[in-house]
C-alpha cells in the first residue's frame, strides 16, 4: 500500500465551527426508544458506495457500526476489478471519510466500495497458536505508524524557500487487552527553516496534537463513549473538539450527544474560548445492508465567552444502491435579535450540499451536485495549479456523464460556479482514463478544462501516468499546463506549467518509503520541491 497520502501537507483549511439544554432533554427521551441489538459478527466481504466528495476526501456509506476501523483499507470496484485503494481516516457510526492511497484519481459518487469488516467479538484469551500467527496491521489491539519526513522547496530567482523535517506518530487501539477500551492518538512535530532572497532566515517549530481520545465500545451493546480530542464526522460543521461524545444505537436508530471546546486555531493548543454543544438523531439501515441509507437530524450551539457564536440545525441524508446514490446536507442557522437588527433573518438556510448519481447501466453514470457550503475540510497531498482552481471555484452547480468500461473511463461535466473566492465562472471538463494495461499495470488519466469568468479566459490540461514495475513499487509521472488570458492585466497572458514524479516502495510489509519531486514554472518564478518519507506501520 502506498503512503503518498500521508505526507505532512495533508491537512489544510479546517471546517468552520458549529446546543443547548433543550437538545439534551429531547435526546434523553429518544435514547429510551433505541433498543440495543447485538452487532453482526461476520467477516464476509461487504459492499457500500461513495456518497460524496470533498476536495480529496472521499466519504463512503459505511462506518464503525458496519465493521470499519480507522486505518483500514477499502477497495473501489469497477467491472469486478480494483480501480483504487482508499484508507479510512475518520469514522462515525454510519459513515467514513477516506483518502486515496493507490489507483485511479477520478473516484466519483456512486462508485462501488468493498471492504472486510472487523469482527465485533474481541478475543480475551491468547493461545499459543495466536502468538505464532503473523502480526496483523489492523483489528483488535494497538496499531499505527511512525514516520520521519523531509520537505524542501526552492524558488528562483531569489533563492528563497524552506526546508522542513518532521516526525509524526499515529496509533489506534481497538479492544485493548481484551477490554472494550479503545484509543486514538495523532501527534505531529515539525521544524521549518525559511530563507529569504536577502540572505536572512527564520525558524518556526510546531508540535500539534490532532487526536488524543479514549473510547468505550462494548461489542454488541450499542453504546459508545469517547472522551478527549476527536473528530466529529457525524456533524459536518464541527471538526476537531476537546470533549465527550456519547452514542446509543439499535438496529435502525442511533442517538448521539456531544460537548466540548474548540482548540486554538493557530497551534491547536487547548482553549476554552469557544464551547460547542449538540446532539443528533440518526435513522439508518441495518448493519451490513446491501442498500445502506441513513438520515441524520440534529442541532449545534457554539458559544464564545458566554455569547452565541453560531446556533444551527442540520439534516443530512444518504442513500446508496446499485443504480442510485444520493447525499444531501442542509444547515439552518438561528440568529439572535441583535443580528436580526443588522439585517439578518432570524431563521436562515446557510450551508447546502447535494450530490446524486444515477446509474441506469453498469457502464453509464449520470451525476449532478450543488455546493453552497460555507467551508469544507480539505485534505491535500500536494497543491498544484489544477487543485488550486478546483478549490477556488468549488461553490456552484454541476452535472456530467461518465462512461465506465473494464479498463477505459470517459467523463464530461459542466460547472456553473457562483460565490467562490474567484467569483462566477463557467467551466467545461473532460477526462479520460486507462487502467491495468500490460503486466506493468500501466494507468493513465488525462483532464482538459476550459473556463471563463468576467475577467479571465483559461484552460487546464493535466496528465498522470502510473505503473507498477515491481510488486512492491509504484511510480507516477504527473504534469500539467494552465493558460489564462486576462485582457485587463499586464501582461495579459499567463502560462503555468508543472511536472513531477512520485515513487512509493513497500518494504517487508510494514515499512514504506515515499519519494517525490515537482517543478512548477510560473511567470517570473520557478519553484522546485522535493519530499521524502520513511514510515513503519505496526
Amino acid at each position: 500500500m502506498s503512503e503518498r497520502s500521508m505526507k505532512p501537507r495533508l491537512f489544510r483549511a479546517p471546517a468552520a465551527p458549529g446546543g443547548s439544554g433543550t437538545i439534551f432533554r429531547l435526546l434523553a427521551g429518544l435514547v429510551l426508544l433505541a433498543t440495543p441489538v447485538a452487532a453482526q459478527d461476520t467477516t464476509a466481504v461487504r459492499s457500500t458506495s461513495v456518497v460524496y466528495l470533498t476536495g480529496a476526501s472521499i466519504y463512503i456509506g459505511a462506518g464503525r457500526a458496519d465493521g470499519l476501523i480507522e486505518g483500514q483499507s477499502v477497495s473501489v470496484i469497477r467491472k469486478d476489478s480494483t480501480a483504487a485503494t482508499l484508507r479510512v481516516v475518520f469514522l462515525s457510526s454510519r459513515q467514513a471519510a477516506c483518502e486515496r492511497v493507490q489507483g485511479t484519481a477520478d473516484v466519483v459518487v456512486g462508485d462501488l466500495i468493498r471492504y472486510q469488516p472487523t469482527p465485533s467479538t474481541i478475543p480475551t484469551v491468547v493461545t499459543t497458536a495466536t502468538r505464532t500467527t503473523r502480526h496483523r496491521l489492523s483489528g483488535p489491539g494497538i496499531h499505527g505508524r511512525i514516520g520521519a519526513r523531509y520537505l524542501v522547496a526552492q524558488e528562483s530567482p531569489g533563492n528563497g524557500g524552506f526546508n522542513q523535517p518532521s516526525v509524526d506518530l499515529r496509533f489506534d487501539g481497538l479492544g485493548v487487552a481484551g477490554t472494550p477500551i479503545g484509543m486514538a492518538v495523532d501527534v505531529r512535530t515539525r521544524r521549518t527553516t525559511s530563507s529569504r532572497s536577502d540572505g536572512t532566515s527564520t525558524v518556526d517549530g510546531h508540535t500539534r496534537l490532532y487526536q488524543a481520545a479514549l473510547f468505550w465500545n462494548q461489542p454488541g451493546s450499542g453504546f459508545r463513549l469517547a472522551v478527549g480530542r476527536q473528530y466529529l464526522t457525524a456533524v459536518t460543521s464541527v471538526s476537531l473538539f476537546d470533549g465527550g461524545l456519547m452514542e446509543v444505537g439499535g438496529s435502525h436508530l442511533t442517538v448521539g450527544a456531544f460537548g466540548g471546546t474548540e482548540p486554538a486555531p493557530a497551534d491547536l493548543g487547548y482553549s476554552r474560548q469557544i464551547q460547542d454543544f449538540g446532539g443528533y438523531l440518526q435513522l439508518h439501515s441495518a448493519s451490513g445492508s446491501g442498500s445502506p441509507w441513513s438520515m441524520t437530524a440534529g442541532g449545534v450551539g457554539s458559544y464564545s465567552s458566554g455569547k452565541a457564536n453560531r446556533e444551527f440545525a442540520f439534516l443530512q441524508t444518504s442513500v446508496s444502491t446499485r443504480a442510485f446514490s444520493f447525499y444531501g446536507l442542509q444547515e439552518v442557522d438561528y440568529y439572535r435579535p441583535w443580528k436580526v437588527q443588522q439585517g439578518e433573518s432570524s431563521i436562515s438556510p446557510t450551508s447546502t450540499y447535494v450530490s446524486t448519481s444515477l446509474r441506469p447501466a453498469r457502464w453509464l453514470a449520470l451525476n449532478a451536485a450543488y455546493d453552497n457550503r460555507r467551508s469544507v475540510r480539505l485534505y491535500r497531498d500536494a497543491v498544484d495549479p489544477a487543485t488550486s482552481f478546483d478549490d477556488a471555484y468549488r461553490k456552484g452547480v454541476w452535472s456530467g456523464i461518465s462512461l465506465i468500461g473494464r479498463r477505459v473511463r470517459v467523463s464530461g461535466d459542466v460547472r456553473f460556479s457562483d460565490g467562490g473566492s474567484s467569483g462566477s465562472a463557467t467551466a467545461y471538463t473532460g477526462t479520460f482514463g486507462l487502467d491495468g494495461l500490460t503486466p506493468l499495470h500501466l494507468g493513465f488519466t488525462g483532464r482538459f478544462t476550459q473556463y471563463r469568468n468576467a475577467t479571465i479566459d483559461g484552460t487546464i490540461l493535466t496528465g498522470r501516468l502510473g505503473a507498477d514495475p515491481w510488486q512492491a513499487v509504484h511510480v507516477d509521472l504527473t504534469g500539467g499546463l494552465r493558460n489564462e488570458n486576462v485582457p485587463l492585466a499586464d501582461p495579459s497572458h499567463r502560462n503555468i506549467s508543472w511536472f513531477g514524479v512520485d515513487v512509493d516502495v513497500s518494504i517487508a510489509r510494514s515499512w514504506y518509503l515515499s519519494l517525490s519531486g515537482q517543478r512548477e514554472r510560473a511567470p517570473d518564478i520557478t519553484t522546485t520541491q522535493f519530499y521524502g518519507s520513511l514510515s513503519w506501520r505496526f
